[in-house]
């Protein structure tokens, strides 16, 4: 394995050495090509002033580093070609003017709208499968070719919050308690509705939890799922008057977490809903901690599993399926660590509507995998 020093604008990190740079892929099967994957990031070089985003993207690479070690024990053969986009579009025109970009079998990056569509223009032109890593990306060329999102806009993931309520708690009433204000309801409780009663067939009733409250509406009978889409204390609050009940379990989001409390132990029993999720009890939490500390020392962050996540799942797609890899991966779920891969096709575009649903205990986090 060579690797060759971080310059201004990329870094090469091939998981074989290779004498020539030509890449003969012609009639081999996946497993045995050599791919050529371009990370196209903010990395920043020398811009002291954008030290956040460099933090950022550092963790991100920290993890793309760890998938390389783990493809390659895998038998994936990758050239992996990392280039730094400074923020700047016109250094992005002018990486993808480098006729060796003609030969990406798969491009993930950049992060921002900007960059990311100049890039889509290239990948429009070349048919090459584009990842956009970090946050959501429509098309702007209406072009056809792969554009992967590993997110959802918001209005979307309470949808498929919905839809997997639908499946995660079969035979449940759902009841959805919006206590937002009058003039300040929330778009994500009717689309909550919507993803769950498309799921289930089965209605799901919003409910203010005041006037119209969640005891007047459960049928007595069944276990009671009530969900409160409502990030704030005075949600959280309302949600966990509901707890103690035996027959009723309370969902909501993950911002709970962050409000200050005395007793976390209120929370016990209660479930999230989230695109983010890696708990420290879990044993590939555990192994990925100990392999993290061997390479770097201290612990992983945020953006470390995301990275990690993605390149193992991309090259690992990539090696099975060849550059058609986008067409094997719709439909079905890839438990990853920090979330659950479900890519879905929406219009024309690929979307991410896998999330975590997880639930606190004694101070820990257990990802709710008991009714998949």
């Amino acid at each position: 394995m060579r690797v060759l020093s971080l310059i201004l604008c990329c870094l090469y990190f091939p998981l074989i050495s290779s004498q020539g740079a030509v890449i003969v892929k012609d009639n081999l099967p996946p497993f045995k090509k050599e791919y050529q994957v371009v990370l196209m990031l903010p990395f920043c070089i020398g811009m002291p002033d954008k030290w956040k985003v460099r933090d950022i993207m550092a963790e991100y690479y920290e993890g793309v580093e760890i998938a390389i070690g783990e493809l390659e024990q895998q038998g994936m053969k990758m050239n992996l070609v990392v280039l730094d986009t400074k923020m700047d579009s016109l250094e992005v025109i002018r990486l993808l003017s480098d006729p060796e970009m003609q030969k990406t079998d798969l491009f993930i990056g950049p992060v921002y709208d900007n960059e990311l569509v100049e890039v889509e223009k290239f990948c429009a032109t070349y048919k090459i499968p584009l990842v956009s890593p970090l946050r959501y990306y429509p098309k702007s060329t209406g072009a056809n070719f792969p554009l992967i999102n590993c997110t959802a806009v918001d209005s979307l993931q309470y949808f498929y919050f919905g839809k997997h309520a639908s499946q995660a708690f079969r035979k449940f009433q759902v009841v959805v308690v919006d206590d937002a204000l009058k003039n300040a309801k929330t778009y994500a409780a009717r689309n909550f509705k919507k993803g769950y009663e498309l799921g289930s067939g089965s209605e799901c009733q919003i409910i203010d939890g005041k006037i119209v409250t969640v005891a007047s509406v459960w049928n007595g009978k069944d276990s009671l799922l009530i969900y409160y889409p409502g990030k704030s204390s005075i949600s959280c609050s309302n949600a966990l008057s509901n707890t103690n009940h035996e027959k009723w379990i309370v969902a909501g989001p993950a911002d709970w977490l962050s409000i200050d409390r005395v007793n976390y132990n209120v929370f016990n029993g209660v479930y999230f809903y989230d695109t983010y999720s890696v708990p420290y009890n879990d044993s590939s939490f555990k192994s990925f901690r100990l392999t993290f500390r061997n390479k770097y020392g201290g612990d992983p962050d945020r953006y470390t599993f995301i990275g990690y996540d993605q390149l193992l799942f991309f090259g690992t797609a990539l090696m099975a399926f060849d550059d058609k890899f986008y067409k094997h991966i719709l439909n079905k779920e890839f438990i990853y660590m920090h979330r659950t891969f479900n890519f879905v096709q929406r219009g024309n575009l690929i979307e991410n509507a896998g999330l975590n649903l997880f639930y606190y205990q004694d101070y820990k986090f257990y990802k709710a995998f008991w009714r998949y």
